[in-house]
């Protein structure tokens, strides 16, 4: 689909739709509702359709949108499947292969589907969605009672002939013009709602709707089936908002028909009171190589057929363990089917509390999970909360943000406010507050800390400085999420704040002490350009990406740092390549510790001690490459209805190498401060807790990759000096 070109045509409609005269804004709810009676004859089930058969690729990604909109993708499963369809009600997909890449431990995402889940038509008065598996009242059914019952409801359809008791209608007056080979075809855009007057329970559709006005075929639907007569308690609905929206997207095939082309389910679920970010699973089909009226049904089954009736469950099966390992006819790699899709493609028609329209809203709400709840060895135990405060159409834009929270070891009172006023790509924002921020350099995106390996297991390879802030902030969005330019300035002050455990509360080795950092106040700006910021060679989404970030001091601490990153990530067959590098430069007359770059152990040289090495200037390359063998590939079925990921063991390959350098008395006055305590003196006689690299420092890991690359057991060791091979286990990517 080419889309050429958008206007506002009122009278292009009229005409289109038989109108003889030029429509007026008076005119247009008659040529709308002219437009959708010739579209919902044309929506009946053709006489002349009896079936077809196809090729479907179904990508499903796992993946978590955050509070600023964006996104990474933990995990893409990929199935390629069969669909045979016919008007007497038979569906038949069946799975022919299978494969998967994840970042960390998860059950396959075939536990959603028992039975098929592509839509085969969208023709008729009613169309067939999934129901939930419960009873009236909320509880599971029995296996015995499941069986019985069809596994979806009708649906009435936003062209059904019995449409205006159930839906209202609007728009119809803008045109997209697209091209379908030779031909042109203007779309007409109609939203659709579900009348407030509707009683009993029924299943209704929500949403936009796409029509080929110059024929009156439905083209796309795009929004969410809801069910009216069922009630959420109020605790409920402020509790946790979950909605499944559905995109479906209809092509021209034979001249004739219009029938499934990309068919998209987004399942998307937040729960307020633990941070403001959504957990995502995002299903992707696309329709290839169909075969339409393939088969020959015999008089009699011609004449009950029935578009409103299911006359057959959708039948799901797969394909033997030996065909699904060896298939590889794959026509798209591991997420692109996904690329360029996002969570706020849906925003225009979300539930209330996700829009940016409407009356004011105040939620109970904080930005991150972390606000709400995390463990550090400096904080102890933080606990926390947030509110949000949305103007909305009293102050289009505006959000009034406030969190606030305990840490109990430190005893310490901790939080944010911030106002912020959103136009179109444009966000500017004034904030304030006091926190405690993490010192590590390099770090992955979306890192906020190891709370739970600090609390089970002493693990907390991290460092943090007491922060108290103010600043304003401004954000420029350019293209669909292509660009990210940001720009703040304002006041800041530096405390240090020692560790509170000698261990965690279940045991463990000891903690590093909290490292030094320099104190005093400074004003601070900032400013940063990402390419693709929803990209990072650390999540399965290919692609490249790229960062530059400026950050200065000026007052107690002066300095100014630079850092650029570059990543990438591709799968090629069975084989995935993931790559990047980044380099960082600070500057100053008096470089605070808390400002210099620290590589290690956990921080991007595996093969070394945690934090070894130090220095003002640093860079650090990592690349791995990993193959999947053809062996158990297949998802593991336990019991009925839970798949857990495929074994699918591959090997793994990775080199990381990094420098770190201090050539001023600035920057090795800094180094020295990162002694807790450290305070110049010409007497004593200081041990530095880190040293630069002196040269490039390099090492190695290999080892066995399992469940879609999520578990890597294998090995590390130095490679710039003669050294042991050391033990490595992980998740996720372990370069």
């Amino acid at each position: 689909m080419i889309v050429v070109r958008r206007f506002r045509v009122a009278r292009l409609l009229a005409v289109l739709v038989g109108a003889a005269a030029p429509v007026g804004r008076a005119h247009a709810q008659p040529a709308l509702q002219r437009l959708l009676s010739e579209a919902s004859t044309r929506n009946r089930l053709p006489d002349s359709l009896v079936s077809y058969k196809a090729n479907v690729e179904t990508e499903i990604a796992v993946l978590l949108r955050r509070e600023e909109g964006t996104e990474a993708v933990a995990a893409i499963e990929q199935v390629a499947s069969t669909l045979r369809w016919t008007r007497a009600g038979t569906y038949d997909q069946r799975v022919q292969g299978y494969r998967a890449q994840q970042t960390g431990g998860n059950v396959s995402m075939l536990t959603l589907f028992q039975t098929g889940w592509l839509n085969p038509v969208l023709y008729g008065n009613r169309l067939r969605v999934r129901p939930r598996e419960t009873s009236g009242n909320g509880r599971s059914l029995p296996d015995s009672r499941r069986r019985d019952r069809a596994d979806t409801l009708p649906a009435v359809h936003p062209l059904a002939t019995d449409r205006d008791r159930y839906y209202t209608y609007s728009g119809g007056d803008t045109v997209v013009v697209m091209r379908a080979g030779d031909r042109t075809i203007p779309i007409a855009h109609v939203r659709v709602r579900p009348r407030p007057d509707v009683t009993g329970q029924v299943v209704l559709f929500d949403g936009e709707m796409d029509l080929d006005a110059s024929r009156g075929t439905l083209v796309r639907l795009r929004g969410y089936f809801m069910r009216t007569g069922m009630t959420r308690s109020p605790l409920a609905r402020s509790l946790a908002d979950a909605v499944a929206y559905v995109e479906y997207e209809n092509g021209e095939r034979q001249g004739t028909y219009w029938l499934p082309a990309t068919q998209r389910v987004e399942l998307q679920a937040n729960v307020p009171l633990f941070g403001d970010g959504r957990a995502v699973i995002r299903i992707v089909s696309r329709f290839a190589d169909m075969q339409v009226n393939d088969t020959v049904l015999d008089a009699a089954t011609l004449a009950a057929a029935d578009s409103l009736r299911a006359r057959a469950a959708r039948r799901l099966t797969y394909a033997p363990t030996d065909s699904l390992a060896a298939f590889g006819r794959w026509r798209q790699t591991l997420g692109a089917l996904t690329e360029g899709m996002h969570a706020d493609d849906f925003e225009g028609i979300a539930p209330d509390r996700w829009r940016a329209s409407g009356p004011p809203r105040f939620d109970v709400t904080a930005p991150r999970g972390a606000d709400v709840m995390h463990f550090n060895r400096v904080e102890g135990l933080y606990t926390g909360l947030g509110a949000k405060w949305s103007l909305r159409d009293a102050a289009p834009g505006v959000t009034v943000r406030a969190n606030g929270g305990y840490a109990w070891a430190e005893q310490t009172m901790r939080g944010r406010v911030s106002v912020e006023r959103a136009r179109g790509p444009w966000t500017m924002e004034l904030r304030g507050g006091r926190s405690m921020d993490i010192t590590n350099d390099f770090r992955v995106p979306f890192d906020s800390g190891n709370t739970l390996g600090a609390l089970l297991g002493s693990l907390d390879p991290y460092d943090y400085v007491s922060r108290n802030f103010g600043a304003l902030g401004v954000v420029r969005r350019v293209g669909d999420r292509r660009w990210l330019l940001r720009a703040d300035a304002g006041y800041a002050d530096d405390r240090y704040r020692p560790s509170q455990y000698v261990r965690g509360p279940f045991g463990g080795e000891p903690f590093r002490e909290n490292r030094g950092v320099a104190e005093g106040g400074y004003l601070r700006s900032s400013s940063t350009i990402e390419w693709h910021p929803d990209r990072a060679a650390e999540f399965v989404q290919p692609g490249l990406g790229a960062r530059l970030y400026y950050e200065r001091g000026d007052g107690t601490l002066a300095y100014q740092r630079a850092e650029v990153r570059l990543t990438g990530r591709k799968p090629v067959g069975p084989f995935v390549f993931a790559a990047r590098g980044d380099a960082g430069l600070v500057t100053g007359s008096r470089i605070p510790p808390q400002q210099l770059f620290e590589l290690g152990r956990y921080q991007n040289l595996p093969g070394y001690a945690d934090k070894e090495f130090a220095g003002s200037r640093a860079a650090v390359l990592r690349a791995s490459a990993i193959y999947t063998t053809k062996y158990l590939r297949n998802p593991i079925r336990v019991g009925r209805t839970l798949w857990l990921p495929a074994i699918a063991p591959g090997f793994s390959a990775g080199v990381q190498s990094g420098w770190a350098d201090a050539p001023s008395v600035a920057a090795r006055t800094a180094m020295a401060g990162l002694i807790p305590g450290y305070r110049p003196d010409p007497l004593a006689l200081w041990a530095p807790v880190s040293v630069t690299t002196g040269r490039v420092r390099a090492s190695v890991t290999a080892g066995m990759r399992f469940f879609g690359n999520a578990l890597f057991v294998g090995m590390t060791r130095k490679v710039d000096q003669a050294a042991p091979w050391k033990g490595l286990v992980g998740f996720g990517q372990v370069w």
